[in-house]
């Protein structure tokens, strides 16, 4: 006996309807441990896609911002972020021992706070990493003789 395609789908459907509220919690114990991580993340890409546009305009105008160009970078990383993440989580759960999930995160979060530094740079005429260097290195005082010292040498 041959089943047709129509009473094949509507099996799957069955199926799927009385399974869903087993799908819809496993989704979400799958996402639950990179939620605090996607949330950080997100605020970065949000901090990184302002200055990205604050440096396209002062740069070269209202007219050299695509929104086009903008969405498919955006598109990119709310997409393969969280999968990168979701990845790790599957990793973490296959070997508990190493911390895939906040090394991924911490790799995300260098990517995007590199991207930052330079939008600065590009906007301000300021080298952010020096100044973020000298004041976990040598402390507060430091930094702010990095920067006199910085403005001396435009002036020069």
């Amino acid at each position: 006996m041959t089943i047709s395609m129509p009473q094949r789908i509507n099996t799957l459907i069955n199926f799927l309807n009385e399974v869903k509220l087993e799908i819809i919690a496993f989704l979400v114990a799958l996402c639950v441990p990179i939620i605090p991580g996607l949330m950080v993340i997100g605020l970065l890409i949000f901090a990184d896609t302002f200055t990205g546009i604050w440096k396209s305009v002062k740069g070269k105008g209202w007219d050299s911002w695509k929104s086009k160009i903008m969405k498919e970078g955006i598109l990119e990383k709310i997409i393969m972020y969280p999968l990168a993440l979701l990845i790790g989580s599957g990793c973490e759960y296959i070997f508990p021992e190493i911390p895939f999930i906040k090394s991924s995160i911490f790799l995300l979060m260098c990517i995007e706070i590199k991207s930052l530094v330079e939008n600065f740079n590009e906007i301000l005429g300021i080298n952010l990493f020096i100044y973020i260097k000298t004041f976990i290195l040598k402390g507060r005082r430091e930094v702010i003789n990095e920067m006199l010292k910085s403005k001396e040498d435009e002036g020069k």
